[in-house]
């Protein structure tokens, strides 16, 4: 077997055992990525397109399991799906279409459950704005509690897919972020206006 040598490494420029061309292992790995990266890719494409049927029949063996890890690690999938979308945007679009059309009687299912509940009236969106200002003094999101006056949502607490109306009282104020990252949660993040505005009450 070859004896590595100690040295430092000519990229993290830390002293550990280097290999080929005086690089440490982590360093001499991502260099031969980024040197054969185009063949690599088309290499796990054609991996998969040769496994699919496989990969499809493990995953739904194991939907379970996926379902506890998601729960058990809520925040950082949705983090990670963040930073994946932002970093691809374009892909993220192409499969998003995509879905759309392999699926677009689910869509539509979605479509028509919105559209029972009609859209939300002028006047009950004016009294969740007011509220909110008149227990800040400006709009702040009720989760966070980070003021967000022109990037702010009003969000559903029992979702319109779960059955939720468009009620004064299933209506809260968030923000962007919360909102995208509470995705299809129950969840109330207000005080109680019972105690706070009871001039508000009709």
């Amino acid at each position: 077997m070859r004896k590595r040598k100690k040295g430092f490494c000519k990229h993290c420029e830390k002293f550990k055992e280097v290999y080929a061309k005086e690089l440490c292992h982590s360093c001499y790995l991502k260099k031969n990525y980024i040197d054969n990266k185009e063949e690599k890719i088309a290499a796990s494409k054609k991996c998969y397109q040769e496994n699919k049927a496989r990969y499809r029949k493990y995953y739904l063996e194991n939907k379970t399991k996926y379902r506890k890890y998601y729960q058990e690690n809520k925040e950082k999938v949705i983090i990670a799906a963040k930073k994946w979308r932002k970093e691809n945007s374009g892909k993220a679009k192409a499969a998003r279409i995509k879905w759309y059309k392999e699926y677009p009687g689910k869509r539509r299912e979605y479509n028509l459950k919105r559209r029972v509940n009609g859209v939300i009236e002028k006047n009950i969106i004016d009294k969740i704005i007011t509220e909110n200002i008149l227990k800040y003094g400006e709009i702040v999101c009720e989760k966070c509690k980070e003021k967000c006056p022109d990037n702010f949502h009003i969000d559903h607490v029992i979702p319109v897919s779960k059955g939720g109306s468009n009620d004064y009282d299933n209506l809260q104020i968030l923000c962007a972020d919360c909102n995208h990252n509470k995705f299809v949660d129950i969840a109330d993040y207000r005080q109680s206006r019972q105690s706070k505005q009871m001039f508000l009450k009709t």
